[in-house]
């Protein structure tokens, strides 16, 4: 993202191949091209000339890109090769004849003629592998300073790359590996994430090259081994770290977020983003897995940016609450409202596993204690007749169903209950595998104390349990094509009938076994195939209408070389199925993975469809006719959830923007 440097309004945001502005401060956005010359290759980078904004270059995948009519027209730079890691426009250069910079993970270019031409300007970098680039031009002294950051190695027993600095633009480049930066080799405990630190985000002043940031990796857990931000105010002279966010360090500088009290400093890892502002040298963010951090002293303190803890509750600690500011970076497969108390509603998360409220979703808490898989939880069932009793769907493997995690299974799981409305929970899996469980049903009219569950375990098939979760026992007897028992998700419908669908099973980029929807009339004794026809190989979520079993809707995704992404539905319990008409728009993604038919509980006609890749849609008339719905921006969206006692609010759980409140179309 680059903001223009003259109209705080104008903001360039890019990702994949689309290049968008907004000229309102983000509130719409638009192609600031409509057919890139870069064609499908992925957008890195951007920079603004700062006193000429017609002036811009965009860096691709392979590659750099020069308008100087502020956007609507592009054409490539010769002589740059590789992927583009930064740029830095020399401030003062003269404006006609601007200099400027362009880092790729190959070489480092320079340009004397504002971008027309470029000569390489890497000698004194002892290999490539160029992971950041930065660079700033001093007013008062004249002094221009670069720096890259290059990979580590242990060279005849010493440290060597790092950061490098040039003071000639770019003429040659030297070692910014100055006194206080960890150059020591060998991991110091079991913690540290390497034997040497590597050296990733490189940031400086654009006025004031000489103070400069760099992230590392660790070779240790605690200082001065750590994880962390050095900061250098002489160009990388000397160094000091700056960023110490385990409570127990004795230099501890953060006022941490929940993440940290809940489960631990290292969780979101070392950083995955870092920026300065280019005015003010005191202000950067700190970016990782799971966390914000912002510090405006220079790294003397940061301050929590992703969540609010309420006050009231003395000194942070575990188990406390917080409240969302509304950077959300989570991915939510459900979301419920208690259906003993409506007070309490939950969150089935992946990575962070679980949270609970009190108060109707104003203030959280984390709440998987004593889940033995605590990364994901995907789904919950609650007992109809005792209150606080709620089975939960768990494991360690995340994001299954979605392109990255439809092999394997790769990692454990089972099945957890809670009798305290999910403060604590405990194993309820005997007769499982260790293995992912990615939905979970109850039957309502089962005996109390002794319920009826199934459980969907990914790679193993459907299981039940007759004793309230105690016990489980096998019942995939016809279910799904031999090779892919990637069950995914169940629902029971109000007459009996118990459906399956199994998604999708990857080797490579190859789908050689077809999933889809199967069904038991029988409690899962027997299974039987209702997509027979349909042979679709990436099957998702599907809803079924709750007056008529024979009526289904059905999601899935393109496969590649399969094809398949949209909605389809049948009024014949499977015996014929037509693919629903929904006009995705294209410009956003070529390919389709819608995720889940939601139909609204008053009025079953009203179906909400959501997909990964475009959003959601809506349809009013059982799905004859569709239209996009913006209601939230953000276009991997994959469940929603109506309150029970107000179905025009409605909760949107996404795959990466976290869950989202909204009011539902009035009626």
């Amino acid at each position: 993202m680059a903001f223009h440097p003259k109209d705080p309004r104008v903001i360039y945001a890019y990702g994949f191949r689309a290049l968008r502005i907004s000229t309102d401060g983000g509130i719409t956005w638009r192609p600031l091209v409509e057919s890139p010359p870069w064609g499908r290759r992925g957008v890195r980078a951007i920079r603004i000339d700062p006193e000429n904004p017609k002036l811009m270059f965009v860096g691709t995948d392979e590659g750099v890109y020069r308008s100087t009519d502020g956007g609507r027209t592009w054409r490539r730079c010769e002589g740059i090769e590789g992927s583009v890691v930064g740029f830095f426009i020399d401030p003062s250069s003269p404006p006609e004849r601007r200099i400027c910079f362009a880092a790729t993970d190959r070489a480092v270019y320079r340009s004397d003629d504002g971008g027309l031409s470029w000569e390489e300007k890497s000698k004194g970098l002892p290999w490539r592998g160029i992971r950041s680039f930065a660079g700033g031009a001093n007013p008062s002294t004249g002094r221009v300073i670069l720096y890259v950051t290059i990979p580590s190695r242990n060279v005849n027993g010493r440290f060597a790359g790092g950061v490098y600095r040039s003071f000639d633009r770019g003429e040659s480049w030297e070692s910014a590996m100055g006194e206080g930066i960890n150059t020591e080799l060998g991991r110091k405990d079991r913690y540290g994430q390497g034997d040497i630190a590597q050296y990733y985000f490189v940031a400086c002043g654009l006025y004031k090259p000489e103070i400069v940031y760099v992230t590392n990796t660790g070779t240790g857990y605690w200082p001065p081994y750590h994880f962390t931000v050095y900061r250098s105010d002489d160009a990388g002279r000397t160094w000091r770290y700056c960023l110490n966010g385990d409570p127990r360090f004795r230099e501890h500088n953060v006022e941490n977020g929940w993440l940290v009290w809940d489960l631990n400093w290292g969780w979101g890892g070392p950083a995955l983003g870092f920026a300065v502002c280019p005015t003010d040298p005191d202000v950067a963010v700190y970016t990782n897995a799971g966390e914000v951090y912002i510090t405006a002293d220079g790294g003397r303190s940061w301050r929590c940016a992703y969540s609010e803890r309420l006050p009231g509750q003395g000194k942070p600690g575990k188990g406390q609450r917080w409240r969302s500011i509304g950077l959300e970076v989570t991915t939510c497969w459900n979301y419920y409202v208690d259906p003993h108390d409506e007070r309490v509603h939950y969150i089935c998360y992946t990575d962070i596993g679980f949270a609970r409220s009190e108060d109707g979703g104003r203030s959280w808490r984390y709440s998987a204690a004593g889940s033995p898989w605590r990364n994901t939880f995907y789904e919950l069932a609650f007992d109809p007749e005792v209150p606080g009793l709620i089975w939960a769907a768990v494991s360690n493997q995340h994001d299954i169903g979605h392109w990255t995690n439809i092999e394997g299974p790769r990692e454990g799981g089972g099945v957890v209950v809670s009798e305290d409305f999910g403060r604590t929970w405990r194993p309820s899996n005997k007769g499982l595998p260790d293995a992912p469980v990615t939905s979970i049903v109850i039957d309502p009219k089962s005996p109390k104390g002794r319920r009826r569950l199934w459980a969907a375990v990914f790679g193993y098939g459907v299981y039940r349990s007759d004793d309230n979760g105690r016990t489980w026992v096998k019942k995939s007897k016809g279910l799904g094509y031999p090779g892919n028992a990637h069950v995914y998700v169940l629902r029971l419908h109000p007459d009996g009938t118990l459906f399956c669908s199994i998604t999708g099973k990857r080797d490579g980029r190859r789908f050689d076994v077809p999933g889809g929807l199967w069904r038991s009339r029988d409690g899962g004794e027997t299974w039987e195939p209702v997509t027979d026809g349909l042979r679709l190989y990436w099957v998702m979520d599907f809803a079924v209408h709750p007056r008529d079993s024979r009526i289904i809707y059905l999601c899935a995704s393109d496969a590649p070389g399969r094809g398949g992404g949209g909605i389809y539905k049948t009024v014949d319990g499977g015996r014929t199925w037509r693919k629903l008409n929904v006009r995705f728009p294209l410009e956003y993604l070529s390919y389709v993975h819608t995720f889940a038919p939601i139909l609204h509980p008053e009025n079953p006609d009203l179906i909400f469809l959501t997909t990964s890749t475009h959003g959601i849609f809506v349809s009013e008339d059982g799905g004859e006719s569709w239209r996009e719905w913006k209601a939230i921006p953000f276009m991997s969206v994959h469940r929603i959830t109506f309150h029970p006692s107000d179905p025009r609010t409605m909760f949107i759980t996404t795959f990466g923007g976290g869950v989202w409140k909204v009011r539902v179309l009035g009626r």
